[in-house]
């Protein structure tokens, strides 16, 4: 029997989260962040974005003419994603840990909402296959250590709850126990040269405001 890591989980029906005018403002404001990073390197080759989910900001995507390949575990995604653009944007059925490309095939690979919820042993496979498949750069989302939205939650003793996944199946075996992981700097850095990669730049989607920020990789 494979490994769970390359067993994709099952079809599953889900609905879309309420479209909330604070959640369209937040991922507004995040897309603008990718999309900074992006421009501010230059690239104009098709960004690779693994997982692309269901179609994460395909739209702002194109309006903004960045050409863009997706890639997905998970079919229900998959054919979402396809659905999203008219003609659709190329997107691959595969796992994270051992997608189709060759080395170096993309000047950018983007890594958005996945990795910090996976234990080390998954995110360092992943970390380093997304490194083989990126020529030059890699954006990763990260929780950052340090907000105001965590100091305020100190303030009312409110603390993330413990996940519990013993009862999944399929790739979310691999996803960490406990309370999601915030990180530094540092600790970005050793966990980039880990795999050959080099911090090169913090985007913050709302410095200290929020804790989500994004950190740009360049290739050694």
């Amino acid at each position: 029997m494979p490994s769970p890591e390359f067993q994709p989980v099952q079809p599953f029906a889900r609905a879309f989260r309420k479209e909330t005018l604070l959640r369209r403002i937040n991922n507004r404001s995040v897309y603008r962040t990718i999309r900074r990073a992006i421009r501010e390197t230059g690239v104009n080759s098709p960004v690779l974005l693994a997982p692309c989910g269901y179609g994460w900001f395909f739209e702002w995507y194109r309006t903004d003419k960045i050409p863009i390949i997706g890639v997905d575990i998970e079919g229900p995604k998959v054919v979402a994603a396809r659905m999203k653009l008219e003609p659709p944007a190329p997107v691959v059925k595969a796992n994270i840990l051992q997608m189709p490309f060759a080395g170096n095939q993309f000047e950018f690979v983007v890594s958005n909402r996945f990795l910090l919820h996976f234990n080390d042993d998954f995110r360092r496979k992943a970390f380093h296959e997304l490194a083989r498949v990126t020529g030059k750069f890699l954006l990763v989302h990260y929780d950052y250590a340090t907000s105001i939205r965590q100091w305020l939650r100190s303030l009312r003793g409110k603390r993330s709850p413990e996940k519990d996944f013993s009862a999944y199946e399929g790739y979310r075996v691999w996803k960490r126990q406990g309370r999601k992981l915030h990180y530094n700097r540092e600790m970005m850095a050793r966990e980039g040269a880990d795999a050959g990669l080099k911090l090169k730049r913090l985007y913050f989607v709302s410095y200290l405001i929020s804790e989500r920020v994004y950190c740009l990789y360049e290739k050694a």
